[in-house]
């Protein structure tokens, strides 16, 4: 996978995710349904640093919220296949931003990741997009 910016004859940016052939058969349709999701927030992000006001905000809150969800799946996911004896608390505390007596509390606890994987973590096996919450 790599990511390229290229600038454009506007003053703007092109930002490029080119995915291997095997990448993209494993991820599917979900590259696109997270890079609208980014996308969303890039967008939310954006129009805060100028002050730009939206009519509705709860959009923006709906897709960042389903994106941290899919990347704390990933996350978790990635905790589980690593090595626990590879990794120290305080290496997982540097690399998630955390403190290290709250890494050592969550671990301790099977918390981290949690003792049952998510249905994000599902997803970020399989593919399966967890149904939304319905209001």
């Amino acid at each position: 996978m790599d990511l390229t910016t290229t600038p454009t004859g506007d003053g703007g940016a092109a930002v490029t995710v080119h995915l291997t052939p095997q990448e993209s058969e494993m991820l599917g349709d979900d590259a696109a349904a997270l890079l609208a999701l980014l996308a969303r927030g890039m967008w939310a992000a954006a129009d805060l640093r100028r002050g730009t006001p939206r009519d509705e905000w709860w959009p923006v809150v709906m897709d960042t919220s389903r994106l941290i969800s899919a990347l704390s799946g990933i996350r978790d996911a990635a905790l589980r296949e690593a090595d626990p004896t590879s990794m120290s608390h305080a290496d997982i505390a540097r690399w998630c931003g955390e403190s290290r007596t709250t890494i050592a509390s969550r671990r301790q606890r099977g918390a981290l990741p949690p003792a049952d994987p998510s249905d994000w973590e599902i997803w970020a096996r399989t593919g399966d997009f967890p149904d939304q919450p319905t209001v």
